[in-house]
């Protein structure tokens, strides 16, 4: 692998059939705790299979079940080796990018993580944010709808373990 590429992509194109499925049950406790339970089951499981097991589950617990999220994957195998070695090379370092919605007066981040050299300034903690390919998922995120009308790309902070230290944050 050259330096400077991405890594290895070995997940099926989000088009493919799922292979994978996982349900996760959403609790707050009394002072206010939260915790989320994953359970996977066949992608094929019922719907009255998992009411069952969620009922189930929320009788053996003095938490209140507020939420219950369906996630199909689907997934190739996971392998170190196809990753690559340059700099910033962690799932801990990371470039946070900030999108805002001007309409709920919302904000929601994204996270790039072991960001390739080309979204980086050099050897700085800077992004860079308005050339591909931090451009292009920008816009990209932006176009799909992954949020809601009024999202835009505000700006984008290098870090490491989300920990935002004194770095530059560059505006998009």
């Amino acid at each position: 692998m050259a330096s400077g590429d991405p890594g290895t992509r070995t997940a099926p194109a989000f088009t493919a059939a799922a292979n994978s499925r996982v349900i996760t049950l959403h609790m707050i406790d009394k002072s206010g705790d939260q915790w989320a339970e994953d359970w996977r089951v066949p992608v094929a499981a019922t719907a009255a299979a998992i009411e069952a097991w969620a009922a189930a589950y929320a009788g053996t617990s003095q938490a209140s079940m507020w939420g219950i999220t369906d996630a199909q994957g689907r997934y190739g195998q996971a392998v170190a080796t196809n990753a690559n070695t340059d700099q910033r090379n962690s799932v801990k370092d990371g470039i946070n990018l900030l999108f805002p919605n001007t309409a709920s007066m919302t904000s929601r981040t994204m996270r790039i993580v072991a960001p390739v050299l080309a979204a980086m300034d050099g050897n700085t903690d800077t992004p860079i944010v308005l050339d591909d390919p931090v451009l292009a998922l920008t816009a990209a995120s932006v176009a799909a709808g992954f949020g809601t009308t009024g999202d835009y790309f505000d700006s984008a902070q290098y870090t490491q373990r989300r920990e935002r230290k004194n770095n530059t944050r560059v505006k998009g």
